[in-house]
């Protein structure tokens, strides 16, 4: 998972970009980058580096991103290595100019397209499946605006793309909508980016989420052209709603927030008769199911473990063993909120089941009484292909064990995880159809169902 921003037709883009991935930083931590151009003089101006944006882009760097046009992009690796070569935007020279490109998902035959292009003579820059499509793009005939639909309907995948070329702004959103891409208005220019919080941060306006499988040229103040290129069933990825997305973002209409205190209050209901003195959150990805849950359930909500905000997410580092060395040293407890209580603590999520292991062992040594996990999410039991860090059944403890073996496991009394429908009433109002289809999500990692065809 990562995130874009991009704007045009302002003469201090780089700056906005810059503001626009600070908003953005929570969909990923390992490298952040920005390239500008003047359009006027045709000067490209680039800064990528590894770490989060405020440690990237010093003031002496930025100042030198001069330009009336520019797109930024934060990243979370899950394809091609963490490493600088891999930060994007990245630029192409090819036949259809300079082209820039900045692209949030994850291209599920990308080892078939690698293959087919090297066997044509293209030859790698970056390990990262976004140079590949770019590739495609230029192997295809015409201008760059009648290549690129070609190009995209040979992609099994997830994307959200930003490209510039010149003074145009293009914006494409996947067939299904996995990946999400919004359109803002702030004064005379306009804004893509990943999440709605991130143009009215900036005190823009938000027109829309771009469609599935919708292609959108910008180019100085003026949608030039809006048109969908592939549509096929909506399938917007339901992990938004449950971890990526900031509470005050909005997905498919709805806070992010609202959905979050559904799913706790859905919980709730699951749990009714539950016997507890406090509902807590694991913060912050777990504040509003508990809120949710505390709230219909008559459990008292209390926090009882602090986050350090200069610690990042760790669901989204890069390896195992940073992972756990991170919820070491993100969460402190506060002990008088502990002791002696019977706790539901309440989570967004168990993927691998490490970091909820270590979080109810720091509560049992603070002297609590009882500790039943609640989940927010259903058992994840499918690998994601769609740019979530989830690549293998192996990994993934409800592959393995059912809720009484990974409540021994994690040292808790009871583990439970919402129901999907639950789940889905809770961000959509929609239950499962009949066909296995989510209500306009898509819930793959839940179901083994996959909206682009995937046979795992």
């Amino acid at each position: 998972m990562c995130g874009v921003f991009g704007v045009e037709n302002n003469k201090d883009a780089a700056n906005i970009v810059f503001q626009g991935l600070l908003s953005l930083q929570h969909r990923g931590q390992e490298s952040a980058g920005i390239i500008s151009s003047d359009t006027k003089n045709n000067i490209t101006r680039v800064h990528r580096g590894m770490g989060n944006v405020s440690y990237v882009f010093k003031p002496e760097y930025l100042a030198g991103l001069n330009g009336d046009i520019a797109v930024g992009h934060v990243r979370y690796a899950t394809g091609g290595k963490s490493s600088l070569e891999n930060t994007q935007p990245f630029w192409f020279d090819c036949k259809h100019g300079r082209v820039i490109l900045a692209h949030n998902g994850n291209i599920a035959n990308d080892k078939q397209l690698a293959f087919m292009l090297q066997k044509t003579g293209a030859i790698f820059a970056h390990s990262s499946d976004s140079e590949h499509i770019m590739h495609m793009i230029e192997r295809e005939k015409g201008d760059l605006e009648t290549a690129l639909p070609k190009a995209l309907k040979k992609l099994n995948g997830a994307y959200a793309l930003i490209l510039l070329q010149g003074s145009k702004m293009i914006g494409v959103r996947d067939p299904h909508g996995i990946r999400s891409l919004v359109l803002g208005k702030l004064g005379k220019s306009y804004i893509l980016t990943s999440e709605t919080i991130a143009v009215e941060l900036l005190g823009g306006k938000v027109i829309k989420e771009l469609a599935p499988g919708e292609i959108i040229t910008i180019q100085k103040g003026k949608i030039k052209k809006s048109y969908i290129f592939d549509k096929k069933d909506k399938a917007v990825c339901v992990f938004e709603q449950v971890y990526f997305s900031m509470p005050a973002s909005r997905v498919q209409g709805q806070e992010v927030a609202v959905s979050r205190m559904a799913m706790g209050a859905q919980l709730a209901r699951q749990m009714k008769g539950i016997k507890a003195d406090i509902a807590m959150p694991v913060p912050d990805s777990g504040m509003f199911a508990a809120l949710g849950f505390a709230k219909e359930s008559g459990i008292d909500f209390e926090q009882g473990l602090v986050r350090n905000h200069y610690m990042g997410r760790s669901f989204i580092m890069p390896t195992q063993e940073l992972r756990e060395h991170l919820v070491k040293m993100k969460l402190f407890p506060i002990k008088t909120s502990i002791m002696g209580k019977k706790i539901v603590l309440v989570d967004d999520s168990l993927v691998r089941g490490t970091t909820s292991k270590k979080i109810v062992k720091l509560l049992k040594d603070c002297g609590a009484k009882e500790v039943h996990l609640a989940l927010s999410a259903p058992k994840v039991i499918s690998p994601c292909f769609y740019g979530i860090d989830t690549p293998t059944k192996k990994e993934l403890m409800s592959t393995r064990m059912n809720e009484k073996d990974i409540a021994e496991f994690i040292g808790a009394e009871s583990v439970t995880f919402i129901k999907i429908n639950n789940m889905l009433a809770a961000v959509a109002g929609n239950e499962q159809n009949k066909k296995g289809k989510c209500g306009g999500y898509c819930a793959a990692c839940f179901t083994g169902k996959y909206p682009t065809g995937l046979k795992v």
